[in-house]
């Protein structure tokens, strides 16, 4: 009744090519360099801040199953929306970082690590998830090696490309743009379509392809300039409006409210593990209290990923009904 069919899909167009180049942006701000110092304590500390949340969120389900007989779809639900909130998006982490100008900071550098181990501990669980229950190992395997084969073109071939492009462009003598725009603009959309038929979002190509770029000027600061207003700002919200539509607070009944008190339950101690979690794994490494509570309080935040991920898992049809959905966002 809001929208028309075919305003819905060109509406739903614009927002995932907004979500890309927001994603392409939010790379181009973090420091690569960064990436590559994680030592023993953030690997610590972002293994407990996802083991802890993900094994006691799993133990409370299957103690609830038993006490209160909760129904079978209720339980497969509850156990996606606990892998999703044990996750902590090393994007989303990033991205609130950056708003908090700490990006660059220790507790900053602190966080990164923390919530790129913790993403790296869901993949490596989903995967083995797949490998125990799909007779597809060696597809698995052989998605895992195009996915890394896809960071190292990246790394190897664009980066370098674009570096050339722009170098060249600064030593020429029109100086008013020294930013080879197109051929980047041409160069992300390889990587995005890449990475989108590898079985990863198109985002993904995109993220880690602003990450290989340089972040400071000439080249990370024209370009966020020119995609800043019409990626983020215009595109963005459309995506939040889109995803918004799609979930409809009608379909919780009174039939439904003890289920749904459940997955609240749930989901809460799940997320009370988390920051618990992460914030004894710090003190244990010697972190200030006060970096701890902050550092877990960071480790705990959720953003445009979830919210990507959740519509996608619907699209997919996965095995996470629409109560589940609507108590997670």
């Amino acid at each position: 009744m809001f929208l028309p069919a075919g305003g819905k899909i060109i509406i739903q167009t614009l927002s995932n090519v907004g979500f890309v180049i927001h994603l392409f942006l939010l790379g181009l701000k973090i420091d690569g360099s960064i990436i590559r110092k994680a030592g023993s304590k953030a690997i610590l500390i972002g293994t407990a801040s996802y083991a802890f949340p993900f094994s006691l969120g799993n133990l409370t389900i299957m103690f609830i199953s038993k006490t209160m007989g909760l129904p079978s779809d209720v339980i497969s639900c509850t156990s996606s929306a606990i892998s999703l909130s044990s996750m902590t998006s090393f994007p989303v982490t990033t991205t609130v970082l950056a708003e908090l100008n700490i990006l660059n900071s220790e507790l900053g550098r602190l966080a990164t690590h923390c919530s790129m181990v913790c993403e790296v501990c869901s993949w490596f669980v989903a995967l083995a998830f797949n490998l125990y229950t799909r007779d597809r190992t060696m597809t698995s395997l052989y998605a895992l090696s195009m996915i890394i084969g896809l960071l190292l073109v990246i790394y190897f071939v664009f980066r370098p490309i674009i570096v050339w492009l722009t170098q060249r462009k600064t030593k020429s003598m029109d100086k008013k743009d020294v930013v080879p725009f197109f051929p980047v603009l041409l160069l992300l959309s390889i990587a995005s379509l890449s990475g989108e038929a590898m079985g990863v979002h198109a985002a993904f190509g995109a993220f880690w392809l602003g990450v290989s770029l340089p972040d400071g000027p000439p080249l990370g600061t024209e370009l966020a300039a020119k995609l800043e207003m019409f990626a983020s700002n215009l595109f963005l919200p459309c995506f939040i409006a889109i995803s918004g539509l799609q979930t409809n607070f009608f379909e919780i009944t009174e039939s439904h409210e003890h289920h749904v008190v459940m997955i609240e339950i749930i989901l809460l101690i799940t997320y009370g593990c988390k920051f618990l979690g992460t914030a004894a794994a710090s003190a244990y490494c010697q972190t200030q209290i006060g970096d701890a509570l902050c550092l877990a309080f960071l480790m705990c935040c959720q953003g445009i990923i979830e919210v990507y991920t959740t519509i996608v898992w619907k699209d997919a049809q996965v095995k996470i009904n629409r109560r589940c959905l609507i108590c997670f966002f």
